[in-house]
């Protein structure tokens, strides 16, 4: 599977980086080849080893999975949340800088639901799940060191992002994404519902925003846009 996600660029973007997270593009690569799961390689930590095995030069069929399950009882507690925040957004902001980078946000009354409603939004979050709205042939170009994507519809976005094999580096359009972290999520208590290992790169402008540029919805500006690559334990498929 490859994930490249934008998230808030331009004016009047409600997004808090700790909160708020815009899946552009989640794809399931699901014609890589007729390997059986046990033959699989598994990844090496060889980022250009094992990103040419993850993404074979050839045309594969693409899963687009950039749907959300959701209940109408989630989306109301979501839009009691989002309106409560509205309603409040000054204590919001001071209330976020109190929360530890990475931990979940405490529960509070301004938040606009019952402790017992937040606890079961908070769960429903927990057991989101993406599912495929469509499939789409995509090429998989890999050459000079290089790994590009030539495809149509959802997916032509894709054609302006290049891995850069050689320096560890993705390209989208202007923006260079830097390598950021090696994955490895060992339970399957995500939206993939499913255990997967892999890598990302980041591009973020700026890099650390400071809170009190939320206060002023009118002149924010603020740019993220990250890719993802990995495989799914499950299925042992790509990601």
């Amino acid at each position: 599977m490859f994930i490249f996600s934008k998230n808030g660029t331009g004016r009047r973007k409600r997004c808090m980086k700790q909160l708020y997270y815009l899946l552009a593009s989640l794809v399931f690569l699901t014609s890589c080849g007729n390997a059986q799961p046990g033959n699989l390689q598994k990844l090496t930590g060889n980022i250009p080893s094992d990103l040419k095995a993850l993404l074979p030069n050839r045309t594969v069929k693409a899963d687009i999975m950039d749907g959300v399950v959701q209940s109408s009882r989630q989306v109301a507690l979501a839009k009691k949340l989002q309106s409560a925040i509205k309603a409040n957004y000054d204590w919001f902001l001071e209330y976020m800088k109190s929360v530890p980078e990475g931990a979940p946000m405490p529960y509070d009354q301004k938040l606009g639901l019952t402790k017992e409603e937040y606890e079961e939004l908070i769960g429903f979050m927990d057991n989101m799940e993406v599912v495929s709205t469509g499939k789409e042939d995509m090429a998989i170009v890999v050459k000079n060191d290089s790994i590009r994507f030539q495809s149509h519809n959802k997916l032509a976005g894709l054609d302006s992002l290049i891995i850069d094999l050689k320096n560890n580096m993705v390209t989208f359009g202007k923006y260079k994404l830097a390598f950021s972290d090696t994955l490895n999520i060992t339970t399957d208590k995500n939206a993939l519902k499913s255990k997967w290992k892999g890598y990302s790169w980041v591009f973020e402008d700026p890099k650390e925003p400071d809170v009190n540029a939320f206060k002023d919805l009118d002149n924010l500006k603020m740019k993220q846009y990250k890719f993802t690559i990995g495989r799914l334990e499950k299925m042992a498929k790509p990601i």
